[in-house]
């Protein structure tokens, strides 16, 4: 059963104490339902020890049933990334990027000929979860921050080639606005991504592909927004709502930000939560990970209504950042 809310976005996940979790942003587009990439953290009790030097996160790629799976990439240790850990799929679902140590890689399906694709200019850095554009032209990502310049986000060819800026954000006195885990809508036409300010709470917002007509689709009074994920029509937009003290529910709206309703009702107790929400390629389910009252972190689907919820993983480690592939 669904409920309908007004849409404010929320603050820090506390989940299992964790101060994030590993988001993800992707470039869904529609056709027929294939396997299913993922972060996972082999050593749970450093996952997030920004300190560890253990290589315990991996990519994963797995049946839509959790079977068969395959690592594509790691492990690497947690400081090879920013904040979050995120494979995206190239729209044909033959190969995954993401960031790594501040570069893009990417590894095929079956994970041979992992390469980078992108090394940023001097003195600015790459932040996690690069993402395709639908024709599989080119990749949209956050980079900071070049002189006069914070986290905006920019755009190459997908062999690495024609940096060019998307959203300009300015620096002001010493700081700005910050647009992160941006994901192109399967008809081309705009981005969704985070868009965070100093000291406060994160905003769901859209830009066209161009750059024009920046549109905040969230507030940040009552709950942060982030990690939002297309729907396959490119018509409704799924995210995480953090919860201000802890936890995290999965909300799904329209691409203006109407008809906000919320998925799922873990609350805010902080030792549940719904996170990383994703379609399917069909439309008709959403993939996600959910943070267990009794330890652990295991990923999920429903239908796009909430209803008819399924265990998908069953394991010790931690997943994270699903995203699901065309077949």
């Amino acid at each position: 059963m669904r409920r309908t809310i007004a849409l404010m976005t929320v603050a820090a996940m506390t989940a299992l104490g964790l101060l994030t979790s590993a988001g993800h942003a992707g470039a869904v587009v529609p056709g027929t339902n294939g396997r299913i990439a993922f972060t996972r953290c082999i050593a749970p009790f450093k996952c997030f020890d920004g300190s560890s030097t253990v290589a315990d996160w991996e990519i994963v790629a797995a049946d839509p049933n959790g079977t068969n799976e395959t690592v594509l990439a790691g492990p690497y240790a947690r400081a090879a990334f920013d904040d979050h850990f995120i494979p995206n799929w190239a729209p044909d679902g033959s190969s995954v990027i993401f960031m790594l140590n501040n570069e893009i890689w990417q590894v095929n399906a079956d994970g041979t000929d992992l390469h980078r694709v992108f090394k940023p200019p001097a003195r600015t850095g790459v932040d996690d979860g690069p993402t395709f554009t639908p024709d599989g032209e080119h990749i949209v990502f956050t980079r900071c921050c070049p002189k006069g310049f914070g986290y905006s986000l920019w755009m190459i060819n997908a062999n690495g080639t024609g940096l060019a800026d998307i959203t300009k954000e300015p620096v002001v006195h010493g700081d700005g606005p910050a647009d992160t885990d941006p994901e192109v809508s399967p008809n081309g036409k705009r981005i969704v991504f985070n868009r965070c300010f100093p000291d406060q709470p994160c905003v769901i917002a859209t830009v066209r592909i161009d750059g024009t007509h920046l549109r905040q689709l969230t507030d940040n009074s009552v709950f942060e927004g982030n990690q939002p994920e297309w729907s396959p029509d490119s018509r409704q937009i799924v995210f995480q709502a953090h919860y201000f003290g802890g936890g995290a529910d999965i909300v799904i709206m329209n691409r203006d930000g109407t008809d906000a309703t919320q998925l799922t009702f873990g609350g805010p107790e902080g030792r549940s939560g719904n996170f990383d929400p994703c379609f399917s390629p069909d439309g008709t389910k959403i993939l996600f990970d959910h943070f267990l009252s009794t330890g652990g972190n295991d990923l999920f689907t429903m239908n796009p209504d909430g209803s008819n919820t399924s265990h998908v993983t069953r394991d010790a480690p931690l997943e994270f950042s699903p995203e699901w592939a065309v077949g």
